[in-house]
């Protein structure tokens, strides 16, 4: 029967484990998400694995050997509770692989990651740092336009995207 068993990488080595047990004829899966993070304070798009250190390998519990997993370079081995690899639930990596967008091939968060017309944000830079603002569009890849209160008059202005925050 096949099921599939979380394997643990070394660090920063997920791609060449995912590469070489594929090499080995292996079926991995190893799922990527892309999301927007600061970085050097300014917002950029990342693609990176959804869990890092970490893969699944889909495996036959009777016919297949399992040796070559442990030797495979960037593997440190297969996630075991006690003594035995202990196989994932179908329904989780299901559910990670219905959520892949098939453009991309990765789990997007960056749609998730923006903020929706009215919403209200915090201005955490700047002259009006502190300040609760409603969120009203993007201006370029890096500007925002938020309505401020001033004095009692709604204001619209026109910051960094890293110049803002959920409430």
């Amino acid at each position: 029967m096949r099921h599939w068993y979380a394997v643990q990488c070394k660090a920063n080595e997920d791609a060449r484990a995912e590469q070489n047990l594929q090499n080995q004829g292996f079926t991995v899966f190893r799922p990527m998400v892309r999301q927007r993070r600061r970085r050097g304070g300014r917002m950029t798009t990342v693609t990176e694995s959804l869990f890092p250190r970490y893969l699944f390998v889909d495996l036959d519990d009777v016919n297949e050997n399992w040796a070559p997993i442990r030797s495979t370079r960037g593997v440190l081995g297969l996630v075991r509770f006690g003594a035995h690899p202990v196989p994932v639930p179908p329904s989780v990596v299901e559910t990670i692989q219905a959520q892949i967008d098939p453009d991309s091939g990765c789990v997007d968060l960056t749609a998730a990651s923006d903020y929706t017309p009215n919403q209200r944000v915090r201005i955490t830079q700047g002259p009006f740092a502190g300040h609760e603002a409603l969120f009203q569009a993007r201006s370029g890849e890096e500007r925002v336009v938020v309505l401020l209160d001033i004095m009692h008059q709604s204001q619209r202005i026109t910051l960094s995207e890293q110049a803002i925050d959920r409430t």
